[in-house]
C-alpha cells in the first residue's frame, strides 16, 4: 500500500512539475536577456509599410505561448501584434553578442512574451515597423489580372 501512495505522490510531482514548466523556462529565457527593449515614440514610427495600431491584443503567457508554437496546429493564425512582437525581441536579441541557439531561442520567446505583456498595442506596432517589419499582406486575389 506504501508503494501505491509513493507512486502517485511522484506522479502529482511530475505533473506539476510539467505544469509550472513553461513559466519557469520563461523566466530562465529572460535571466538570459541582456536588458529589455524600448519602445519608440509612436510618432516617429510608421517606416516603409505605413504605421499599424491594434485596439487590443491579449497578452501572451508562457503557457498560451507553448500552446500556440508547440503541436499539431502550431504557428497556425498567429496574430500580427505577436509576429511584430517577435520580430521585436529578435532585433533587439541582434544587438547583443552571439550565444548557443538554446539560449537565442529561449531569449527571443521570453522577450516575446515580455513585450507583448508590457507594452500596448501601438507601441508594438510602432516600434515594429521603425525597424523594418512589414506584416505579410494577404495572398488572396492576386494572380487574377
Amino acid at each position: 500500500m506504501r508503494a501505491v501512495g509513493r507512486a502517485w505522490i511522484a506522479l502529482l510531482l511530475l505533473l506539476t512539475f510539467l505544469a509550472l514548466l513553461p513559466g519557469l523556462v520563461y523566466l530562465l529565457g529572460l535571466v538570459a536577456t541582456e536588458g529589455r527593449p524600448q519602445p519608440v515614440d509612436s510618432a516617429r514610427s510608421g517606416g516603409a509599410c505605413g504605421a499599424a495600431s491594434y485596439a487590443h491584443h491579449v497578452p501572451m503567457d508562457p503557457w498560451r505561448f507553448m500552446a500556440r508554437h508547440v503541436g499539431v496546429n502550431a504557428k497556425v493564425n498567429v496574430p500580427d501584434v505577436e509576429l511584430e512582437a517577435s520580430w521585436i525581441a529578435r532585433v533587439h536579441l541582434g544587438h547583443h553578442p552571439r550565444h548557443s541557439m538554446l539560449r537565442w531561442h529561449l531569449s527571443s520567446a521570453a522577450l516575446t512574451i515580455w513585450i507583448t505583456r508590457h507594452w500596448s498595442s501601438r507601441q508594438i506596432a510602432g516600434t515594429a515597423r521603425a525597424q523594418g517589419y512589414c506584416p505579410p499582406r494577404p495572398s488572396h486575389g492576386r494572380g487574377s489580372d
